[in-house]
């Protein structure tokens, strides 16, 4: 709302008599649920605004609506401080005004070294080099050019360190197409470049958080929670200390965050919920666009907050926290990425599985599997649609059992995002829902080779898998006891 009052004030230089046309037609574009131009023009008739270049007037729009941002966020973050003092040395420069672009360019200076920009750093190099050959001489002007060099070594590290974490990345989506021997192996190789072999040949503040990246993507790899989260620690307090880092870059600051709670949940209760605390503290400061900033953390903080309660078996809690973010989500729809919102709805819609609220659970599937698509996050989205099974397993809608469940297994032959237990679980479902007057006998005998075959397959693939398979082991072993997962595994306060 803000933005926009100043736009209003900004654009009263546009005004053509009494009437600003590009005031009213924001205003008309700004109620618009979509874009219908035969819609604008009736609108802009009513105040007698010609509507003959209507293109154009929304393109000229367009530009007045940044150049008024622009103004609005002036020196907003120090990135945008470097490039309007940028623009101001090279006015200083074309007037020649060399030695007051001098003084310039060294408070620039400082700003662009606290906040690690080598790219404009370059950029303001570039200016003093110049003015110095203008006003000092050749000789400065050299000695300015190797300080280019040193920078473009920077900027170089900071590259590679990015492109290895990339690499890494790439390891890690191809986690469930390879064996994780080989993939431990092509993540070693990836470790014995130098730039990786220790944090020193990290160049920078920034180069320095990739290569703790990296080693938390290995360390994920091999399932070694202690070590990933030791790498992932490490990043969080480098970019603590900066004054700097958490402003200009807040959406990967809070991923950063969102990666270490992501492991911190596995561990210390008090540790988890003081870096909850600190992330949703850092939300309230003063960002270009707060309300993303907010929604992320509200999204990312609630998610683990669930997760957490429900790794550690305290359902009564994770049910209240949904209770919760029930009053409040409806705010929250705006820029998070679906890989996001998938996770989250999975999240309720197990906490409602083991409360036994199964109708409930459905509306949670529903929303993701009618929202989403399956290439938004497709390993979440096959085992939403595993618990969409599942929960119609528990309504006795056998017939749509049998359905999803084919689905799911047509589907994951073409793709293999589920192991194998998974498919059995499918399996198991479709079966039963096959039986003509299923009974408890027969389930309890179904259910109880599920579980036998799942101990198997964890002794096989180790403890990597056990998180991911634990909460299908709860609810099986809830039908076999003739109880809810909460009665069965819940905390006891």
């Amino acid at each position: 709302m803000s933005e926009k009052r100043y736009f209003k004030i900004f654009s009263e230089r546009h005004t053509i008599g009494e009437q600003n046309k590009y005031v009213v037609l924001f205003d008309v574009l700004d109620v618009l649920t979509e874009e219908d131009d035969q819609v604008v023009k009736k609108e802009l008739r009513k105040h007698k605004i010609k509507t003959d270049y209507l293109s154009a007037d929304k393109n000229y729009l367009y530009h007045l609506i940044l150049r008024s941002l622009i103004n609005f966020h002036d020196a907003r973050t120090f990135n945008l401080q470097l490039k309007e003092l940028l623009m101001s040395i090279e006015i200083l420069f074309h007037k020649g005004m060399y030695y007051e672009c001098l003084k310039l360019i060294e408070y620039t200076e400082e700003i662009a070294s606290e906040c690690e920009n080598f790219q404009l750093m370059i950029d303001v190099l570039m200016w003093k080099k110049k003015c110095s050959g203008y006003s000092l001489g050749l000789q400065k002007a050299s000695e300015i050019n190797k300080e280019i060099d040193s920078y473009l070594i920077l900027l170089n590290n900071y590259k590679r360190l990015t492109d290895l974490y990339y690499e890494s990345n790439l390891l890690q989506a191809n986690f469930e197409k390879y064996s994780k021997k080989e993939i431990i192996k092509q993540f070693e190789s990836l470790l014995a470049v130098q730039e990786l072999k220790n944090e020193k040949n990290a160049l920078s503040f920034t180069a320095k958080i990739f290569y703790h990246l990296v080693h938390s993507n290995y360390y994920f790899a091999k399932d070694d929670k202690i070590n990933e989260l030791k790498h992932l620690q490490s990043l969080i307090d480098i970019t603590k200390t900066s004054t700097t880092y958490g402003k200009e870059n807040p959406l990967d600051f809070i991923s950063l965050i969102n990666r270490l709670l992501g492991i911190k949940k596995y561990f210390d209760k008090k540790s988890f919920f003081e870096d909850i605390t600190y992330l949703n503290e850092f939300g309230k400061n003063n960002f270009i666009k707060q309300e993303v900033m907010l929604e992320r953390i509200f999204i990312h903080s609630t998610t683990h907050e669930i997760d957490y309660y429900l790794i550690h078996s305290d359902y009564s809690a994770a049910l209240n926290k949904i209770k919760e973010v029930e009053k409040h989500i409806a705010k929250y729809q705006i820029a998070i990425e679906p890989y996001h919102y998938i996770y989250y709805y999975y999240l309720h819609a197990i906490t409602l599985i083991f409360s036994d609220q199964y109708n409930k659970a459905l509306k949670y599937v529903n929303l993701a599997l009618n929202n989403f698509k399956m290439m938004d996050r497709p390993q979440v989205y096959l085992r939403i649609e595993l618990l969409n099974a599942l929960i119609h397993y528990e309504l006795k809608n056998y017939a749509l059992v049998n359905s999803v469940g084919g689905k799911i297994l047509r589907q994951n032959k073409k793709t293999s995002h589920l192991i194998s237990i998974e498919e059995s679980l499918i399996k198991t479902l479709m079966n039963l829902s096959s039986y003509t007057g299923l009974n408890i006998k027969a389930e309890k005998k179904q259910f109880t080779d599920w579980l036998q075959e799942t101990e198997q397959f964890k002794e096989k693939h180790g403890s990597a898998v056990n998180s991911l398979i634990n909460n299908y082991v709860k609810w099986v072993s809830s039908k076999i006891k003739r109880q809810t997962v909460t009665e069965l595994f819940g905390k006891v306060n």
